[in-house]
């Protein structure tokens, strides 16, 4: 009996020894790969503590979830030709007769993105669904020549059935459709991209969350809302598919905003569109030549503009770049409207450095998120947010997805990015930077229409909260750049 005991004994010490020798091998290889790869400190010591106090299951989660695979992928299946046509361009640095003090940031970024700023484009603010989607529905309507449609979310509601039925039925008339969707945003209980395909309009989703070879990817999603029709018209913003922007009738309503684009730009705005379609499908598309008609453009084409992506490839930083040599250039004033306020300490920083300018800061962010532990890190900035006379507002309305960015009387920033961790570090986003006084006067007057509606966050009010909720909310923003 004694002599059993005594040999399960040794088995037992014989696993744990290899458990032990495995998790210590593990642990080593996996911290070394962290220092060496990983740029945010905060990031890198938390991965370090994952695999060192989690034996073994730390560095599985982190080999799996925690190491940029995309960025490889990316090298191998975007390969330069795709963006020889707008990227590196053998160009001087145009201008286009703007203000002198802004010339230095154009050459930035320019650096930051090779991407040249063109001139002779218009773009439209359309405030929530009820206005954007009617024109976008209308713009595949009249579509002659093709339509290409990307979004992170395309509800199976009655309102993206009007949209499956526009699209199949431009595939009808001989158009060249092509649907791009996120594999996690569309979700795996809605239809629309399987009504897509049994209409025979072509489809497919960005990194399949339903896949063995995708799941190293599943944090890694494609933000992006782009709609192109004929190279004539363009639709972009942060408005997904969904009845819940269609405001006036919505149980839950979403405010958002989304820009009508019609210019040089376009071409931009399509070659990212090409770019992703490539990566998901591994086909380069072809437009059809087509000679454009008139029934999409506008007379009033003054806005410069550029087309900055981002993502975890290639492109990383791209978007934070842009925003800090934006933010350096301010002289007078800053307004942000964003979702999700949660900017990592260089945005920050950069952020203070222009309020101790003198310059005016103004941010809005829902009273309410959509997610409520963003709420909690949100309000555990608030007392860093407002040093050095910077203003946030909290906005009344049902949440408000809304995102834009005005400098001074004439540079703005428009998209699909939120100031957060995710935008910035994890999804494929699309913004456009433009120069245009008349489009900032519209942003303007969209931002003081919205902070007429929102209450000032005051230090007293901050410094009052319960401890449990400093407490809680602090806990929750230590885990701010995974969120």
């Amino acid at each position: 009996m004694h002599s059993v005991e005594t040999l399960l004994e040794l088995i037992y010490m014989h696993w744990v020894t290899i458990v032990v020798i495995l998790h210590i091998s593990l642990s080593v290889v996996t911290s070394l790969h962290v220092l060496l790869f990983k740029e945010n400190e905060r990031t890198s010591l938390a991965w370090i503590g994952l695999v060192t106090f989690s034996p073994v299951m730390g560095s599985l989660f982190y080999w799996l979830f925690g190491i940029n695979r995309i960025k490889r992928a990316a090298q191998k299946k975007h390969p330069k030709a795709l963006k020889q046509d707008l990227r590196q361009q053998k160009k001087l640095t145009k201008f286009h007769h703007l203000p002198k003090n802004w010339h230095p940031a154009i050459i930035a970024g320019y650096n930051i993105h090779p991407v040249n700023y063109v001139a002779d484009n218009s773009v439209e603010p359309l405030i929530n669904g009820d206005t954007a989607y009617p024109a976008m529905i209308q713009s595949i309507n009249n579509a002659k020549s093709y339509v290409v449609l990307s979004s992170y979310i395309f509800e199976n509601d009655s309102l993206g059935r009007q949209f499956v039925s526009a699209l199949a039925e431009a595939h009808q008339r001989g158009v060249m459709v092509n649907v791009l969707l996120d594999g996690v945003g569309i979700g795996y209980w809605h239809q629309s991209d399987r009504a897509l395909k049994k209409l025979g309009v072509k489809t497919a989703r960005f990194l399949p969350a339903i896949s063995l070879t995708n799941i190293r990817f599943i944090n890694l999603r494609n933000h992006r809302k782009i709609l192109c029709v004929d190279g004539e018209v363009a639709y972009m913003g942060g408005m997904n598919v969904s009845k819940s922007n269609v405001v006036k009738a919505a149980a839950h309503p979403i405010d958002d905003i989304h820009f009508r684009v019609t210019g040089q730009v376009i071409d931009q705005i399509s070659q990212v569109f090409i770019e992703d379609w490539f990566f998901a499908t591994g086909e380069l598309i072809q437009f059809p030549q087509y000679q454009p008609h008139t029934q999409e453009q506008t007379n009033h084409k003054t806005v410069v503009a550029r087309v900055v992506q981002d993502g975890p490839d290639e492109d990383h930083n791209k978007i934070r770049w842009t925003l800090i040599n934006a933010l350096v250039c301010a002289q007078t004033s800053i307004k942000i409207m964003t979702p999700y306020f949660i900017p990592d300490q260089t945005l920050m920083t950069s952020l203070h450095a222009a309020a101790l300018r003198g310059v005016s800061i103004e941010i809005i962010v829902p009273q309410r998120s959509d997610i409520p532990f963003l709420n909690w890190v949100m309000e555990a900035n608030f007392s860093r947010i407002i040093e050095h006379g910077i203003k946030i507002y909290k906005n009344k309305r049902p949440f408000d997805h809304s995102k834009i960015m005005i400098i001074d009387d004439l540079w703005s920033f428009i998209g699909s990015t939120n100031w957060d961790a995710r935008s910035l570090e994890l999804n494929f986003e699309i913004n456009l930077e433009c120069f245009d006084k008349d489009l900032n006067a519209k942003l303007a007057e969209f931002f003081i229409l919205k902070k007429q509606n929102s209450t000032a966050v005051i230090a007293s009010e901050i410094n009052g909260l319960p401890i449990y909720r400093k407490i809680r909310n602090n806990l929750f923003r230590l885990f701010s750049p995974y969120l």
